[in-house]
C-alpha cells in the first residue's frame, strides 16, 4: 500500500514513524487473534475419567480426499468445531479432526478414544508427540471386524499418554453416508462402567423383541394365522436393523462380510417395512369390500415403494440408498397412519392400538432422519429414537393383536348365538323343513367342534407355556405345586416313600454381579440341564423353584435313593466346564434331601419344610454338599 503525505503539514522522519507504529500495531493484533483462535490445550487429571471432545475439536474440510496427515498437520484451514456433537450430514469429502491434551496425572495413563458412531466406513487415528507419528490406527466397516485394536461395536482407540506429556491426536474419517463422530477420552475403569450400563440397555431391547418373537411364534402355530408370523418377521427385521445401525450385527454376525454389512441397514429397514405392509393388509382385512378402492391402490403403492426401497439396498450407492430408504420408510408410515385411522374411525377397535404404534415408529423414525441429516442435535434421545420407537410399537401391537383376538371371539360367540336363535325360531314356524334344518344344524356343530378342537389345542399349548420356566426350559414353580400334591396324595393311597431334592447354586449373586446377569442366566440353564438329565424316570418332577433355587420330586423313592440323586448333581455340576471369556468360572450347588412315607393326603408342607431346612444346613455346613433330613451332609 501507497501513502501520500503533504510536506507541510507532517514531516517525512514523522511521517515514516507513524507508519511503523500502525504496521507494528497491525502485526500485534494478527498475533493476538492467531492466539485467540488457537484452540486451548485439554488437561487430563487424575480425577476425571470421561472428556467429551466435541468442542474442544478442530475440523478441517478434504474436498480433494488427497490431504494426508504431514499435509494437515501444516494445513491452516482448520475451524474450531462449534457443536459439543460433531455431526456434519451426508458428504463424500474426507474430513479431519484434531485435539491436543496434556497428562497431567502422576503416572503414565492408557486412555480409550471411542469414536460412538459405528457406520463409518473408514476412520484413522494418528496419535503424535512434536509432529512425529507415535500410534497409528486404521479401522471403519470397510475394513474386517476384527481389525480394529479393540473388539467393540463403535471404534476405540487405546492411547498411552505419558505423564506430564502433551500429544496431538487427528482422526482422519471418509465415508458414504453420514458423518457424525461423537468422540470421547475414557479411562479405562469409566468406560468399562459406561458400557457396561450401555450393553444391559441393549441387552434388555434384544431381548424383549427375541421374547416377542418367540411368543408369536407359539402363537402362530397354535392359531394358524398369518398375521404373526407376519408380525415376526418384522420385529425380527427392526431388530436386526438396529442392530446393523448400532454396529452389533458386525461384531457378531458377520465380522468379515465388510460389504454386506454396508448394505445391511437399508436391507433391513426395507424388509420391516415389507412386513409390516403384510401385516397391515392381514391385520386390517384390506381384501373386504368395506374398504373404497383408494385404500386398496394405496396399500399397492406402498408394496410398490417397498420394492424399490429392497432394490435400492442391494444395489444403489450407500448415500443414495439411505435418502430413498429413509424417506419410502416415513412414507410407509404415513401410509400405514392413515390406513389405521380409517379403521378406527369406522369402528375397527384393534386399529387405535395400530395407529398409536406406527405413531411412536413414525416419530422415531422422523427424529432418527433429522439426527442424520443434521436438523436435529445429536443426544442419546434421539441416536436411540428408533429403539424406543420400535419397542412401543411392538408392544402396542401385540396390544392390537389380542385385542383383535378377543374381537373375534365375541363376535363368533354372537353370531353363533344369533344361529342357535333363528334356527330355533325356523324349527317353530315350519315343521315341514324339520329335516332340512337339522342337516343343516349338524353342519354348523361339526364347523363348532372343528373350531372348538382348534382353541382346544391353541389352549393346550398356551397351558405347556405357563407350566414351563422361560428362562430354563424347565418346569416353574406352579406346575410343581400341583404335581407335587397329586404324587404325595398317590404315595399315601399306596404307601409308598416320596423324596424331595432342593439345590440352591452356591455365590449365585456373586456371578452376576461379577459377569453381569447374561452369564448368570447362562449358567442356570447349565444347571437346569444337568438337573433334567439327573431325573431319569418319568414319575420325576425337575422344576425350578424360584431364582437361583431348583428342585426334583421323586416318588416312590428311599432317602439313600434321593441322596445318590443329589450327590450325583452336586458333582456334575462341581466338575462342568463352564467357560467365561476363555476362563473357567467354577459354580457348585448346596442340595437338601428329605424324605418320608405320607400319613396324610395332606401334608405335602412337611416335606417342603424338611428339604428347605436340609437345604439351609447344607449352606450352614460350608456349602457344595448334600445334607439329607435329620442325618449330616
Amino acid at each position: 500500500m501507497q501513502v501520500k503525505y503533504s510536506p507541510g503539514s507532517i514531516s517525512a522522519p514523522k511521517f515514516a514513524a507513524i507508519q511503523c507504529a500502525i504496521l507494528l500495531l497491525l502485526l500485534l493484533t494478527q498475533v493476538g487473534a492467531n492466539a485467540w483462535a488457537e484452540p486451548a490445550v485439554l488437561s487430563l487429571r487424575a480425577d476425571t475419567g470421561q472428556y467429551p471432545l466435541g468442542k474442544h475439536l478442530e475440523i478441517l474440510r478434504d474436498r480433494s480426499g488427497t490431504l494426508d496427515i504431514q499435509t494437515v498437520v501444516d494445513n491452516d484451514h482448520w475451524y474450531q468445531s462449534p457443536k459439543e456433537a460433531v455431526s456434519l450430514g451426508l458428504s463424500d469429502d474426507d474430513w479431519w479432526f484434531r485435539f491436543s491434551a496434556h497428562n497431567e496425572a502422576p503416572w503414565d495413563t492408557l486412555y480409550l478414544l471411542e469414536a460412538a458412531y459405528s457406520s463409518l466406513d473408514y476412520v484413522n487415528v494418528y496419535v503424535l508427540d512434536d509432529g512425529a507419528i507415535i500410534q497409528q490406527f486404521d479401522m471403519g466397516d470397510h475394513f474386517p471386524f476384527h481389525a480394529r485394536p479393540i473388539d467393540h461395536h463403535n471404534f476405540i482407540t487405546p492411547i498411552n499418554w505419558p505423564v506430564d506429556k502433551t500429544l496431538d491426536v487427528y482422526v482422519h474419517v471418509r465415508t458414504s453416508g453420514v458423518v457424525q463422530l461423537p468422540l470421547t477420552l475414557w479411562w479405562q475403569a469409566d468406560f468399562a462402567i459406561v458400557d457396561q450400563q450401555h450393553q444391559m440397555g441393549a441387552g434388555l431391547y434384544f431381548g424383549a423383541m427375541l421374547i416377542m418373537i418367540i411368543y408369536n411364534l407359539f402363537m402362530y402355530f397354535g392359531i394358524k394365522d398369518r398375521s404373526f408370523i407376519y408380525y415376526v418377521g418384522f420385529v425380527a427385521s427392526i431388530s436386526l436393523f438396529v442392530a446393523s445401525l448400532t454396529g452389533y450385527s458386525y461384531q457378531y454376525f458377520w465380522p468379515e462380510a465388510s460389504e454386506w454389512n454396508g448394505k445391511s441397514i437399508g436391507f433391513f429397514l426395507s424388509s420391516a417395512v415389507l412386513f409390516a405392509v403384510l401385516f397391515t393388509h392381514r391385520f386390517l382385512d384390506m381384501d373386504a369390500e368395506s374398504w373404497p378402492l383408494a385404500t386398496r391402490g394405496g396399500i399397492l403403492a406402498i408394496y410398490f415403494i417397498t420394492v424399490i426401497m429392497m432394490v435400492s439396498s442391494i444395489l444403489l450407492p450407500y448415500t443414495i440408498m439411505l435418502v430413498i430408504v429413509i424417506v419410502g420408510a416415513v412414507i410407509a408410515c404415513f401410509g400405514a397412519l392413515i390406513l389405521g385411522g380409517y379403521g378406527w374411525i369406522h369402528g375397527e377397535i384393534a386399529a387405535r392400538y395400530y395407529v398409536l404404534a406406527w405413531g411412536s415408529l413414525l416419530v422415531g423414525g422422523i427424529v432418527l432422519a433429522g439426527n442424520k441429516f443434521s436438523v436435529i442435535p445429536q443426544n442419546i434421545f434421539t441416536d436411540n429414537a428408533v429403539q424406543i420407537g420400535s419397542s412401543m410399537l411392538v408392544a402396542l401391537l401385540s396390544f392390537a393383536i389380542a385385542d383383535r383376538i378377543n374381537e373375534e371371539r365375541r363376535r363368533r360367540y354372537n353370531a353363533q348365538r344369533e344361529t342357535i336363535s333363528h334356527e330355533r325360531a325356523a324349527r317353530e314356524a315350519k315343521e315341514d323343513a324339520l329335516s332340512a334344518q337339522q342337516q343343516a344344524n349338524r353342519e354348523l356343530e361339526e364347523k363348532v367342534r372343528a373350531r372348538t378342537e382348534e382353541l382346544h389345542q391353541a389352549n393346550a399349548i398356551l397351558e405347556e407355556m405357563n407350566a414351563t420356566d422361560a428362562l430354563t426350559g424347565l418346569r416353574n414353580r406352579r406346575f410343581f405345586d400341583d404335581i407335587a400334591k397329586r404324587e404325595y396324595v398317590r404315595c399315601f393311597r399306596y404307601q409308598r416313600p416320596i423324596a424331595l431334592i432342593f439345590a440352591d447354586i452356591d455365590h449365585f449373586k456373586k456371578l452376576n454381579d461379577t459377569y453381569g446377569h447374561l452369564i448368570g442366566d447362562d449358567g442356570l440353564r447349565v444347571v437346569a440341564q444337568i438337573m433334567a438329565n439327573a431325573a431319569i424316570r418319568d414319575s420325576d418332577v425337575v422344576a425350578r423353584y424360584g431364582g437361583e433355587e431348583f428342585c426334583i420330586l421323586l416318588p416312590e423313592t428311599e432317602m439313600a435313593g434321593a441322596v445318590a440323586v443329589a450327590e450325583r448333581i452336586r458333582r456334575t455340576v462341581e466338575d462342568e466346564e463352564f467357560v467365561v471369556n476363555g476362563k473357567r468360572v467354577p459354580i457348585t450347588m448346596s442340595l437338601g434331601v428329605s424324605c418320608h412315607q405320607p400319613k396324610s393326603p395332606d401334608n405335602i408342607s412337611l416335606l417342603i419344610k424338611e428339604a428347605d431346612e436340609s437345604l439351609y444346613n447344607a449352606k450352614g455346613a460350608g456349602r457344595n454338599r448334600v445334607c439329607q433330613f435329620g442325618g449330616k451332609g
